[in-house]
């Protein structure tokens, strides 16, 4: 904090967030200082920074941190750190780069919400992305008749806990306390989610993106109706 105060950073104001796509710019940019004394006054707080790279900042920070002996698969250029107001949600979604993430949670409390891949079509996943149209916290069974057949499991992360989330897990996250964590991820053992990953990132996240800029609403329209359309033979597994 004293080391960075002054630095400035891009946030994201969850209110601003669309419900089909990933946050690609943020919304707005403070001094990093300032955002710390935000999110912890513990007051409701709905603006995120995510995917930051401390280390680029303050690099000496490299000395306090290393990565358990649980893998030869980390990505260690890139260990991010997230930061959540209090009440601040992360809507339930699958990493796009289907990597293994270790999420150790350094201040304030958070709710995680995990679900099995295995459901991912009775999680009405928007097409061309990694987003569930479902409100994990308010689910409408008659919308989405195949949550009845999904089962998850719940955590709370306090300070100094860390969960391992699987590659293609969905997660949704929810900050208890203004808090923040940071993120270490490892690639996959199976090479067919490297490419799983890599499809998403490179492929249908830009195809998606254009055909938004290119039909608007209507191409958000197309893609809710499409989540809404599950299988009735999934409905009854």
């Amino acid at each position: 904090y004293e080391t960075l105060g002054h630095a400035e950073v891009g946030v994201f104001d969850g209110a601003l967030q669309k419900h089909d796509r990933s946050f690609k710019k943020p919304h707005r940019k403070m001094k990093f200082g300032h955002y710390i004394k935000q999110i912890t006054s513990n007051e409701d707080s709905d603006v995120r920074l995510f995917l930051f790279n401390i280390f680029k900042h303050a690099p000496d920070l490299r000395n306090d941190f290393d990565f358990p002996p649980l893998t030869r698969l980390y990505l260690k250029s890139v260990p991010f750190m997230f930061f959540g107001g209090k009440n601040a949600v992360v809507r339930m979604h699958q990493d796009m780069d289907w990597s293994n993430v270790f999420l150790t949670q350094l201040h304030g409390k958070k709710e995680v919400i995990l679900f099995h891949p295995k459901y991912s079509k009775l999680l009405y996943r928007y097409p061309f992305n990694v987003h569930s149209a479902v409100d994990i916290e308010r689910p409408d069974y008659s919308k989405f008749p195949g949550l009845v057949h999904v089962e998850g499991m719940r955590c709370v992360l306090e300070p100094g806990d860390t969960l391992f989330i699987p590659s293609g897990h969905w997660h949704y996250i929810k900050y208890l306390e203004g808090g923040y964590a940071i993120n270490q991820r490892a690639l996959s053992p199976y090479p067919s989610r490297w490419l799983r990953g890599l499809w998403h990132v490179a492929v249908l996240s830009n195809a998606d993106e254009i055909m938004r800029w290119t039909f608007g609403d209507t191409w958000y329209k197309y893609k809710y109706e499409k989540a809404l359309t599950v299988p009735a033979k999934n409905c009854k597994n």
